[in-house]
């Protein structure tokens, strides 16, 4: 005859415990059943989100916004090329100063999958150890073969050559960790070095741990209301300049202008002409400023609830990232760079 084991199903007071503590607890958890793992931090927000696939992924082909359940999706820049990947939100937490607020607590009825992450959360609670595990990904680059000033030579070249109006080449460091490196630590420092970015860290088996401070939305959906941003043109921050006392050179204002005429013109490849305009304006992203203009539309009034999975297909990648006109940059990227983007570059966010 054997005994077995009653599982604990009362609540969890997380209240109890740090939430630095409660975020590495689940983040182990996660890691050790092989769950994806996604945590997020709104531009000018205080709270962070967690989110972690209880059910594992699905790689979509085709993203349509109305068709996809709540989730996480995380895309590479090859989407349409390479699947985009989408997580579900099964198990999720919610972080704003010292208040942790999380949907664990395990009832009757609950499936098997998030009764096995209660149990290994538990564990990993009462530990209380640090994040030193995480999703890796072998690097497939090989450095020797990448000149990144030949690379930019090359560009300029096919500028004055009109083979394209503008290219955003991308290269790579390679750094070793140190022993005692924090990922949690690194992800809550970017929270509160960028309050105006999009702050992400998505870890997923076989594709690695991808951390990132963004200041650019591609789109989002909030009820009735889309909107899409023109980010471009940089120069440094100087603290002494009020931010309506900055001047912007000609290039960069026409760089600028670049990318709003893009946006305007996937508009008007669908047929959209009620949006409202503002900007450009200038905005700073940590050490750096640069000129947005928003793009806001009434998906009801206009009658196109379908405008983000529309937009989504024209917008990405963006000449901010790619160049323009998008096929020619693409193309010349592709055969040039020499390394895989991979997700550098590529779209990422919470869905409905």
């Amino acid at each position: 005859m054997t005994k077995k084991k009653q599982l604990n199903t009362s609540p969890i007071a997380l209240s109890s415990f740090k939430k630095e503590e409660v975020m590495a607890a689940a983040f182990n958890a996660a890691i050790a059943l092989e769950m994806p793992v996604a945590m997020w931090r709104m531009p000018q927000q205080t709270a962070v989100n967690m989110m972690i696939g209880a059910k594992g992924l699905k790689k979509i082909r085709k993203i349509d916004f109305e068709e996809l359940s709540s989730g996480f999706l995380f895309a590479p820049y090859d989407y349409g090329i390479a699947p985009a990947l989408f997580s579900d939100s099964e198990l999720t937490f919610s972080f704003d100063f010292d208040k942790v607020v999380s949907n664990i607590d395990l009832h009757p009825g609950d499936s098997v999958i998030v009764a096995r992450f209660r149990k290994q959360f538990i564990k990993a609670i009462s530990r209380k150890r640090p994040v030193r595990h995480y999703y890796h990904k072998p690097a497939s680059l090989d450095r020797s073969s990448i000149d990144y000033k030949s690379l930019v030579r090359k560009c300029l070249n096919a500028i004055d050559e009109d083979i394209v109006d503008k290219l955003v080449p991308a290269r790579t460091k390679k750094i070793r960790l140190k022993r005692d490196f924090n990922l949690l630590k690194m992800f809550t420092g970017l929270c509160e070095d960028c309050p105006n970015a999009f702050v992400s860290l998505v870890s997923i088996s076989g594709y690695g741990t991808w951390l990132g401070a963004t200041p650019e939305v591609l789109l989002r959906q909030n009820g009735d209301h889309f909107s899409t941003m023109a980010l471009a043109g940089t120069q440094p921050y100087n603290e002494n300049i009020p931010l309506t006392d900055t001047t912007w050179t000609q290039k960069e204002i026409e760089e600028q202008a670049m990318v709003s005429r893009f946006i305007i013109n996937c508009f008007k490849k669908v047929r959209l002409r009620e949006f409202i305009e503002k900007g450009p304006k200038t905005v700073k992203a940590r050490n750096l400023l640069h000129l947005k203009t928003t793009y806001e539309v009434d998906t009801k009034a206009t009658n196109f609830p379908e405008l983000p999975t529309v937009m989504l297909e024209l917008l990405h990648p963006t000449s901010a990232v790619a160049g323009m006109p998008g096929r020619n940059a693409r193309e010349f990227l592709k055969a040039n760079e020499k390394s895989e983007r991979e997700f550098f570059s590529g779209f990422l966010g919470p869905v409905n």
